[in-house]
């Protein structure tokens, strides 16, 4: 004779089991859920950290905005800049000339980073072609002529900086709520120049995600080599 209270207990035991599966498949899921979801958040942060990335045929244009709406100061941060000085000179004339600051911040040429450069993009059969150096050399005679065109006005400086860099920066009105970023983040190839790497904006929207790119100019600032620009 079959017992039915056995009969009874395996069944719930079976619909237990189905349950507890049930709850189980139900949580793992619900956590696989919040993963992919905090997966996408992070994402998100990121990008944004990483800024708004621009098309190379509208940097120059984008660059130019950026430094005639500049209000009271522009910093630049890089190996020697040429492509800034030589697209928007009057702009930066224009700036010091209203009472506006302009402090450039470049690579010394006598450094070992710089010597480790010119190896990565020029080097080739053993030789190097001397283009950064005498891109260096220009840059300097551009900062002169900013410095000799603004008769005065404004202030213009040029030190140099030792860093093994990995990007350049033109920072527009640190410290003020006309804040804004372009990081030209160089490219890991070899025989490659710098300027043709990504290039992106933090708008001033994001101060906290610019903060840190002004403390290490700042940091950097405070000790690198001054140059006479008279």
């Amino acid at each position: 004779m079959v017992d039915l209270n056995w009969i009874g207990l395996a069944a719930g035991i079976g619909f237990g089991l189905m349950g507890l599966a049930a709850y189980l498949k139900t949580n793992i899921e619900g956590r696989q859920r919040e993963r992919e979801k905090q997966k996408l958040i992070e994402e998100l942060i990121e990008t944004i950290k990483k800024g708004q990335l621009i098309k190379f045929e509208e940097v120059v244009p984008i660059q130019k905005k950026m430094i005639q709406n500049a209000k009271r100061k522009i910093w630049i941060f890089s190996i020697n800049s040429l492509g800034l000085f030589h697209e928007h000179l009057e702009d930066f004339i224009s700036l010091t000339k209203r009472g506006g600051s302009l402090k450039i911040l470049l690579l010394d040429p006598e450094s070992k980073s710089f010597k480790e450069r010119e190896e990565k993009e020029e080097k080739i059969n053993g030789k190097i072609s001397g283009r950064l150096r005498a891109e260096y050399m220009a840059s300097v005679a551009y900062c002169r002529d900013i410095y000799n065109f603004s008769k005065g006005d404004g202030v213009v400086e040029l030190r140099l900086h030792k860093e093994n860099l990995k990007e350049a920066l033109l920072i527009i009105d640190a410290d003020t709520d006309n804040l804004n970023l372009h990081i030209n983040t160089y490219p890991a190839e070899e025989h490659t120049r710098g300027y043709v790497g990504k290039h992106r904006i933090i708008p001033k929207e994001n101060p906290d995600l610019i903060k840190p790119f002004i403390q290490n100019f700042e940091r950097l600032w405070d000790c690198a080599k001054k140059v006479d620009l008279q």
